[in-house]
């Protein structure tokens, strides 16, 4: 069987879906570039919102996001891998911390890798994510 970079780059966005469901922020750090860029775009109510380059700013949006929401479930429903580009969907359930208001939303996540690393991550959320905030 011939590995592709197609499937080299498929298992490892799913490897780090495995490690943002234990909790594991060092491991997904490890495998972006010094340089990687997350945007979420997302209302500016979502206390994760924005563009963050580079890892120290991509841990500060892991931080906003668990000091935000507890996730429930972050189920990975889909995912498609194409030359550099893997897209991912999938639902999440979650819990904003400081209203307690329960929420779900759909959600669409494009990686883009070079070199085994992940130079950016774009996220796309259904309006779920931002009336829970509301």
């Amino acid at each position: 069987m011939t590995i592709t970079v197609e499937t080299e780059n498929a298992e490892r966005v799913a490897k780090i879906f495995e490690a943002f469901g234990r909790g594991d922020v060092v491991y997904i750090l490890d495998q972006l570039a010094d340089d990687a860029r997350f945007v979420s775009h997302l209302d500016t109510r979502v206390p994760w919102a924005g563009d963050y380059s580079g890892k120290d700013e991509v841990a500060r949006y892991f931080q906003a996001l668990g000091g935000s929401v507890e996730i429930g479930d972050h189920p990975l429903n889909t995912l498609v891998s194409q030359g550099d580009t893997v897209v991912a969907s999938g639902d999440v359930t979650f819990v904003v911390r400081e209203s307690g208001k329960a929420g779900t939303s759909k959600w669409v996540y494009i990686f883009t890798l070079a070199n085994g690393q992940v130079q950016s991550f774009d996220q796309f959320n259904d309006t779920g994510l931002v009336e829970a905030f509301s």
